[in-house]
């Protein structure tokens, strides 16, 4: 009967001190600030861009630099070349051929960290209709 007691109580002295470290848990990850994918601490995406981008693509997003027309770089502020490369400009294809290259593009998948390459298309993503009228 001793026992029973004791094993009782280790049992609720247990069962209670898993139910606090879980209430721990739950609060500290709940009340941790998120970060979101365009945060990226200490680096401007605009300076990720400006350093691995601009000089093919240009800083305005025109390829119309020597390494853009040696490549054939697109300009990112035409929207006919978004709608005629719709199956490449998703998102998800976008940041896979940061990652991987494609063409004369190098590979920026060991260079950059996933969430860098996130920002960077994003940032890339908003020259699309930017082309001012001629």
């Amino acid at each position: 009967m001793r026992n029973m007691k004791r094993l009782a109580i280790a049992g609720l002295m247990l069962f209670s001190f898993l139910f606090i470290f879980i209430q721990l848990v739950v609060v500290a990850s709940t009340s941790a600030p998120r970060r979101s994918h365009a945060e990226l601490p200490g680096v401007r995406v605009e300076d990720l861009y400006n350093n691995n981008c601009a000089r093919c693509h240009g800083g305005d997003g025109r390829g119309d630099t020597p390494l853009g027309h040696t490549y054939n770089a697109p300009d990112f502020t035409d929207l006919k070349w978004w709608q005629e490369n719709s199956d490449i400009t998703s998102t998800g294809s976008l940041i896979s051929i940061v990652t991987r290259g494609k063409g004369g593009m190098p590979a920026f998948g060991k260079k950059l960290k996933r969430a860098e390459i996130q920002s960077l298309v994003r940032y890339m993503k908003k020259f699309k209709n930017q082309k001012s009228p001629n």
